[in-house]
């Protein structure tokens, strides 16, 4: 019977260090992959911490985004697409804030971007859209503040208050 469980242990024993060789192999090779993506991103040129992303799909939008947010004096991340604007937001630094225009083109809205977003990047949803309050409700969803497009300067500079309320310290 002793002979039965000692065969028994050393079977178990056996099994148990084929999986630790397992387990070590795949800790060799997740280090190397993960020191190629520290390499790979330590190369990159980061988006600076304190910039701003303006999505709209209209070039005299972005324009005026970009005017209005130039007191701010951080960098302004200008996308025309939800795509593009996605790919800022994946970014190894990405901004800390948003503006983004409600509509974006034929269907397309920048609920979703919004929505999946990262949860510490604020957003201000910019619209000259009629239907407001469901806009507003959309806006609340997605923990989103909303404004009425800034036609005057006093809506401009609110506007341009409420981003900067966004930004983190600037660190020396």
């Amino acid at each position: 019977m002793i002979t039965a469980a000692g065969d028994a242990v050393l079977a178990g024993c056996s099994a148990l260090a084929g999986a630790c060789a397992a387990l070590d192999h795949v800790r060799v090779l997740l280090t190397t992959s993960l020191d190629a993506l520290i390499e790979r991103d330590r190369n990159a040129t980061p988006v600076p911490a304190r910039a701003v992303l303006v999505l709209n799909d209209d070039p005299a939008g972005l324009d005026t985004m970009k005017r209005i947010l130039a007191p701010l004096g951080v960098p302004v991340i200008l996308a025309a697409t939800a795509r593009e604007a996605r790919g800022a937001l994946d970014s190894r630094q990405p901004p800390c804030a948003i503006v983004a225009d409600y509509y974006l083109g034929p269907g397309e809205t920048c609920a979703a971007l919004l929505r999946d977003r990262r949860p510490r990047t604020r957003a201000v949803i910019v619209t000259g859209a009629v239907d407001t309050a469901r806009i507003a409700s959309i806006a609340r969803g997605v923990g989103a503040d909303l404004r009425d497009v800034p036609i005057t300067l006093e809506a401009q500079d609110a506007l341009c208050a409420l981003v900067a309320s966004y930004l983190p310290p600037e660190t020396p």
